[in-house]
């Protein structure tokens, strides 16, 4: 079975991603870029799906460093971002990447055909979930009901952690901080559904690239309550799945 290391910071989508591959390849898991590098040289991968905005040192950093060892120049690298701009696709393949897979990842069989333009085929069948259904629903048929609730409880536990991060980074009159900590919550909000809290942290990631840390007070805000709102609805989904016979 080929090897596929996740370079990712938010876990919940580590946990998304471990769910979907470990039917068909053996996952390996590094948080952060320095994590990576050394764990890849000692545990070379078959392909490598590299976050493009980790903290510390960034997923471009990550590939240039891979690059420049000879036995990594071929490794199929694959950038997972929740940019989605016109001309991102072209910028990562230009920078070395192999392939390119936008964050959240709402539909499955787009990821596996990525990794599967740069592998062998796998013999097994891709038992996916149609790309139309809700959110929650998706991860209960990858996964289960306990998988279900643990991603639900990634996601109120890590958004919790990056909404403090951006109320920290406000105070201080740091934008670019602001915008980093925005940045991975629309990914784990999309794994759940939190659709107004995806859209509004992508806002936020925006402007806080644009604007004066000043000014961004009103869409923190609106922000922190957009999760307040969903945070109920979310926690009492996660009880009923605890709930559920198995």
């Amino acid at each position: 079975m080929k090897t596929i290391a996740v370079v990712e910071d938010n876990p919940d989508n580590r946990l998304l991603v471990r769910v979907i591959l470990e039917p068909l390849y053996e996952v390996t898991e590094y948080e952060n870029g320095f994590a990576a590098l050394a764990g890849l040289a000692q545990q070379p991968p078959d392909l490598v799906l590299l976050d493009i905005s980790l903290p510390e040192m960034d997923g471009a950093e990550v590939l240039r460093r891979l690059r420049a060892e000879e036995r990594f120049r071929k490794l199929p690298v694959i950038a997972l971002t929740a940019h989605a701009m016109a001309g991102d696709r072209e910028k990562y393949l230009a920078a070395g990447f192999d392939d390119y897979v936008t964050k959240p990842i709402v539909d499955e069989t787009l990821l596996l055909k990525a990794i599967q333009k740069q592998l062998a085929a796998p013999t097994a069948p891709l038992a996916v979930a149609p790309p139309e259904v809700a959110a929650l629903e998706r991860l209960r048929q990858l996964g289960g009901d306990q998988f279900a609730g643990e991603m639900i409880r990634l996601f109120l536990d890590f958004t919790n952690t990056k909404l403090a991060e951006a109320k920290v980074a406000l105070a201080a009159g740091d934008g670019p901080g602001v915008a980093r900590a925005a940045h991975p919550i629309k990914s784990s909000a999309g794994n759940v559904g939190a659709s107004r809290v995806q859209a509004l942290a992508a806002r936020l990631e925006h402007a806080a690239k644009a604007t004066p840390a000043a000014s961004l007070a009103r869409l923190v805000a609106e922000l922190e309550d957009a999760f307040a709102a969903v945070r109920p609805q979310l926690e009492a989904e996660q009880q009923r799945l605890q709930r559920r016979p198995a």
